[in-house]
């Protein structure tokens, strides 16, 4: 039987139930996004049936769900940007939101994720019962599950940061995030301001600008744009790009090439030259763009990253210089003074009149730390990580905290990639996860596994060293990636995939304190 047919050993109709009585199940998986999936079908695959999937929103999805703003779509080849083992007919190199979300509900139905799944389910506190070795789980709902394991897979770029902007609260139009587009506010014809100048508003412009009456980008900081291939692709080539063989060579040659990038990114003895030169080369080719396109010589000037490439996200467009160069769309780089009632005032003293404002101001990630968790977790003698995180956000492999035994996070402090798919970081990460749940569940006289503190100091020690040596340290810029924009990295990884995939490919039950 394959992993898609096994029964679940509870129907989602037995989780419906008074809030007074927790439902119980061996996992508790939070989020339904690629790595929540991923954690399920793995789970499926092993047998282990008795789980639950929490999804916060009313409909499963995660990322590709909640954020679909017009011109949404991954900056990560699709061949790449897909689970290994589950292909899929891609229309085109970078898939829009909309496919990606028809590839996510491809998965869920494959897998037959749907009976396992609650949405309207936002977890508000996970504490760990000592005596029993059982998380509890609380939600906002007022339902409430136990489980032996927790699989936090709650995205680190599901909290809108939405700036703090004098006389916001006046403004007579429409405002919203970017991760929450209000679909029922038509932009055809309007005047659109929209706030920032990262990945979303890169996407965002080229998406609107032709349709609205005027456009008007309130840009922050330069960004190091670069051109991207992308192109559609044909019936045929679609389905060819799926046969096994054909997508694992496509998949292995893309990795390769994007994992390479990394040497622009690490400062790796005796090949410091060919990182200058990479990073030469792509300077040259956003002058040459920026020439081409941009005709204003002071927005020109601003637009070129005076900060080394990779200090902040890279944005791979093909559209977006082109946009910023329409008759009706202008730039301001002076600066928001404040939100008036009929729309913004610039710093130089300029009263831009405007229907809709939107904030393409990114996530907190984990450069928040009071945003980085959503929900309390509280763990053994009376600690609680949220409290600890917002010191020092620390952990092991990126996966498992000492002092919180049984929990498991996918997308972990220091997990992330700055110059790859993150799904390839997902994957290694739930095996390990589900690896160490069928460690725990073979040895009958194991009740929960604790990260060792000394090896979890020992890999953090290490993993500090390494990220001493990224541009994502040293540069000086500031970045979601860093604790408080400018402090120690703690999103990224310091490894390049295939370093991440190594050091978490076998689970080792001896890295564990088990309690019994």
């Amino acid at each position: 039987m394959s992993a898609s047919e096994q029964p679940a050993t509870r129907e989602i109709s037995a989780y419906a139930g008074s809030p007074l009585l927790p439902h119980h199940v061996e996992t508790v998986i939070i989020g339904t996004g690629f790595s929540g999936l991923l954690a399920a079908i793995r789970l499926q695959k092993k047998h282990c049936n008795d789980f639950v999937l929490l999804e916060r929103s009313a409909e499963l999805g995660g990322t590709w769900q909640v954020n679909s703003y017009p011109g949404a779509e991954v900056d990560v080849p699709t061949s790449l940007y897909c689970i290994s083992f589950i292909p899929y007919p891609f229309r085109k190199s970078f898939a829009p939101q909309s496919e990606l979300l028809a590839y996510t509900n491809h998965i869920i139905d494959r897998f037959g994720l749907r009976k396992h799944a609650r949405t309207n389910q936002t977890v508000t506190r996970l504490a760990f019962d000592e005596r029993e070795c059982l998380w509890h789980v609380e939600t906002e709902s007022g339902e409430r599950y136990s489980a032996r394991f927790v699989i936090d897979s709650s995205g680190v770029l599901a909290n809108p940061h939405i700036p703090i902007i004098k006389g916001a609260e006046t403004f007579k139009g429409a405002l919203f995030h970017s991760g929450h587009w209000d679909h029922s506010v038509a932009y055809e014809g309007k005047r659109v301001g929209v706030i920032g100048s990262g990945c979303s508003a890169a996407q965002i412009v080229p998406a609107i600008a032709a349709k609205v009456s005027r456009l008007t980008l309130f840009m922050g900081k330069a960004q190091w744009i670069l051109p991207r291939s992308d192109r559609q692709y044909g019936a045929v080539e679609r389905v060819v790009r799926t046969l096994p063989g054909i997508r694992h060579l496509i998949r292995l040659l893309v990795f390769t090439f994007y994992d390479m990038r990394f040497i622009a990114f690490r400062r790796y003895p005796g090949i410091s030259g060919v990182s200058q030169l990479m990073k030469d080369h792509y300077r040259r080719r956003l002058q040459e763009h920026l020439d081409k396109y941009i005709k204003d010589d002071t927005l020109r000037q601003h637009m070129l990253p005076d900060y080394e490439l990779g200090c902040r996200r890279v944005i791979p467009t093909n559209t977006y210089l082109p946009a910023l160069s329409l008759a009706n769309v202008d730039v301001d780089i002076s600066g928001i003074e404040g939100i008036t009632p009929q729309g913004i005032r610039t710093k130089d003293g300029k009263d831009i009149p405007l229907d809709i404002i939107v904030y393409a101001t990114g996530y907190f990630a984990y450069s928040n730390m009071k945003k980085a968790l959503t929900f309390q977790v509280d763990g053994l003698d009376g600690r609680n990580l949220n409290s600890e995180w917002e010191k020092e956000a620390v952990s092991y492999k990126g996966i498992t905290v000492s002092g919180y035994p049984n929990y498991f996070k996918v997308n972990g402090p220091n997990t992330g990639t700055g110059h790859s798919s993150q799904i390839s970081y997902m994957e290694v990460a739930t095996d390990y996860i589900v690896q160490a749940i069928c460690a725990v569940k073979r040895d009958k006289s194991i009740k929960a596994i604790d990260a060792r503190r000394d090896l979890q100091d020992t890999y953090v020690a290490n993993m500090r060293g390494k990220m001493q040596k990224t541009v994502w340290q040293n540069a000086t810029c500031t970045a979601f990636y860093r604790k408080n924009m400018t402090e120690e990295v703690t999103s990224l990884s310091p490894e390049p995939v295939t370093g991440f995939i190594l050091s978490r490919k076998w689970f080792r039950l001896s890295d564990y304190r088990q309690l019994k």
